[in-house]
């Protein structure tokens, strides 16, 4: 009986051991997982034409080959509920235009190993520019 008490508990830890769940592809990424990554983010220059830093700011942090932005703006908004302050981000890497995008956050993926000059300008709802964006420069180091 002894036996059996001992086999089924070394049977269940064994199991129990066995899988590892994958982090899902949306899940925050703490800023020491991003440096162990050895990639690096940092900001080299923001323009902001006769507007404060409040007016528009910029989060961003690198995972592998993903460089994830958090958008936060003063004056406009990503709702069509209103659509006299809905905003537009346009942006570039490496001073080509990329993707136009209509939400705060969002994912660029795929982006090669290297320095890359990422540019963030905000339009209004008629597609004009409002003066407001940002450069970025991101080290990719990683190819995770």
């Amino acid at each position: 009986m002894r036996k059996l008490i001992l086999a089924l508990t070394v049977l269940m830890a064994a199991s129990g051991c066995g899988k590892k769940i994958p982090e899902p592809e949306n899940s925050g990424v703490a800023m020491q997982e991003v440096s162990t990554l050895k990639a690096a983010t940092t900001v080299s220059s923001i323009r902001n034409s006769d507007n404060s830093d409040e007016d528009f700011r910029v989060k961003t942090f690198v995972k592998g080959n993903s460089v994830y932005v958090e958008c936060y703006l003063k004056n406009y908004g990503f709702s069509e509920s209103n659509p006299e302050q809905l905003a537009t981000v346009s942006v570039f890497i490496d001073n080509q235009k990329k993707v136009d995008m209509k939400t705060a956050a969002f994912i660029l993926k795929d982006v090669p190993n290297g320095m890359h000059k990422i540019k963030l300008e905000v339009l209004n709802g008629s597609g004009e520019k409002t003066g407001l964006q940002k450069e970025i420069e991101v080290h990719i180091t990683s190819s995770i």
